[in-house]
């Protein structure tokens, strides 16, 4: 996630602390260059060097006047080593030959005959019985740091370097505290203070910067640690306040959305969370402060509407409702069952008699008014009485039961199945003519003749047959039940012709 608004760039004390140290820095170099208080280590090195030369050509010298020319070596090897500057040392005649030697000379030495002398690498002539006799060449170590591993142990740089990060964090603790009771608290005066804590609302003014330049009564009463808000310090500070944030993946914060875009940020709902007190609701308001000049906003004015109360009462309330819509599903359920036991017969499920002439009178009523066919099938289980007294009561009811569902899977959707008596049945078939219902009262007779009896595992091996009676809705039918009992007479022709066959009611007008 991209770092926050208010903290890309250093804060005023940041800056200013930075600016101090440079400027210091800067006054004491630019000071040592007139009054040149900081040592010149390259003249000091010099001058050491130069008496380091001199003592050891005198003691060459000497040794060559007292005739220790032999000795001359060990003479050189003493005079270095009492010389820790020395890095090493050789004595030359004029005629380029070397008498003596301590340590690698021809790597350090870099003059040619001629040069002068430089800072590492200087040449002491040697005056024999007042003539010019040799020369002594001495190569120094450095005295200056050559690499930048050198300069960063340099003590010069590293008292500089102590001194500016020292100057640099005294700088910043000093700012801080100034720049928190000085320029923030003279941003808003007394009046407007006073003014603000006299709302209710919670209100906080930021700077550009999302410092606070003002916090009311009501906000600092908000949470508990609201109460220790200082002026000058960051918003984005305030932990508690972020934690009650939406999560989200808007990577600036809503105040820092107000400044960015200059525009106001509304409605952001706050969580509010403190050890011994309940929840508190809050939504945060961001509008940006311009004075119109700039396309930029100077700052933000933060408002927070303490919503808790409300928003008890909205849970309070949808609690309420999910128990209504609890109770409500509950009773409908409850419906259901009662209408389901008002309306269906207990045993086999399908509509009741009462149920039944309730639906087929609209049926029936809405076939008249649209003038569209309708038909309707009387059945009964043939011989039922031999079954009832073979097989008991409990026989009974399991082959009804199942005379039922095969009835019930081979009707259409949207006709009515109905127990009308005992072992009687009533269909009502919508938009059916003579014709199909015949056909589907063929097909049930058939399926009842060939299923029935496998289907029923106690009694076995019993025989079922239905006997079917069906009648057409005419022109002229008065009502239901009139239809009902032409196809009642119908089933009585099919008991009368042998049982287990379909009768239409036209058979009622053929002769005997």
């Amino acid at each position: 996630m991209m770092a926050s608004l208010c903290r890309r760039r250093p804060s005023p004390a940041t800056r200013v602390a930075t600016g101090l140290v440079s400027l210091m820095v800067s006054l004491i170099l630019i000071s040592d260059l007139f009054i040149g208080f900081l040592p010149d280590r390259r003249l000091e090195a010099g001058q050491r060097h130069a008496a380091a030369a001199a003592i050891v050509a005198n003691r060459i010298s000497d040794a060559l006047r007292l005739g220790q020319g032999e000795g001359l070596q060990g003479a050189l090897a003493a005079a270095v080593r009492r010389q820790s500057l020395l890095q090493s040392a050789a004595v030359v005649t004029t005629a380029g030959d070397v008498l003596a030697q301590v340590g690698d000379a021809a790597q350090g030495w870099h003059l040619q005959p001629g040069d002068a002398s430089t800072l590492l690498n200087v040449r002491a002539p040697i005056i024999a019985n007042g003539r010019p006799w040799g020369e002594l060449q001495l190569i120094f170590n450095p005295t200056l740091p050559d690499s930048l591993l050198g300069w960063l142990h340099d003590p010069l740089l590293q008292g500089l370097a102590l001194l500016a990060v020292l100057g640099w964090l005294s700088f910043q603790l000093y700012l801080r505290r100034v720049l928190r009771y000085l320029d923030p608290s003279a941003a808003v005066p007394e009046r407007v203070r006073t003014a603000f804590d006299t709302l209710t609302e919670g209100v906080l003014v930021l700077d550009a910067e999302c410092r606070v330049l003002l916090a009311n009564k009501a906000f600092r009463q908000s949470h508990p640690r609201a109460a220790n808000t200082l002026t000058g310090a960051s918003i984005d500070s305030f932990d508690w306040l972020l934690a009650g944030l939406p999560t989200g993946s808007d990577a600036l914060l809503p105040w820092q959305r107000a400044i960015a875009s200059n525009s106001a940020t509304l409605g952001v709902r706050l969580h509010l969370e403190a050890p011994g007190q309940a929840p508190r609701h809050l939504v945060m308001n961001c509008s940006p402060i311009s004075d119109g000049a700039s396309a930029h906003a100077r700052g933000c004015l933060t408002t927070f509407s303490d919503v808790t109360e409300l928003e008890e009462r909205t849970q309070h309330l949808r609690r309420t409702l999910a128990q209504l819509s609890a109770s409500q599903a509950e009773i409908e359920l409850k419906n259901e069952e009662l209408t389901r036991l008002a309306t269906r017969d207990a045993l086999t499920g399908c509509l009741n008699r009462r149920s039944f002439m309730a639906e087929t009178d609209l049926r029936f009523a809405e076939a008249q008014a649209h003038r569209t066919p309708a038909c309707v099938i009387m059945c009964d289980i043939d011989h039922f009485k031999q079954v009832n007294d073979k097989y008991g009561h409990a026989g009974g009811d399991r082959v009804i039961q199942a005379a039922v569902k095969a009835l019930t899977r081979g009707l259409r959707v949207g006709d009515l199945l109905g127990r009308y008596g005992g072992e009687e049945f009533c269909i009502m078939l919508p938009n059916a003519t003579l014709a199909q219902t015949l056909e589907i009262a063929e097909r049930l007779r058939a399926d009842v003749e060939a299923n029935v009896g496998d289907a029923i595992r106690e009694p076995a091996n019993v025989k079922v047959t239905m006997s079917f009676g069906v009648a057409e809705l005419q022109p002229t039918t008065p009502d239901p039940a009139h239809l009902i009992d032409l196809a009642d007479q119908a089933l009585y022709l099919s008991k009368k012709g042998g049982r287990n066959r379909v009768t239409s009611e036209q058979a009622l007008a053929l002769p005997a």
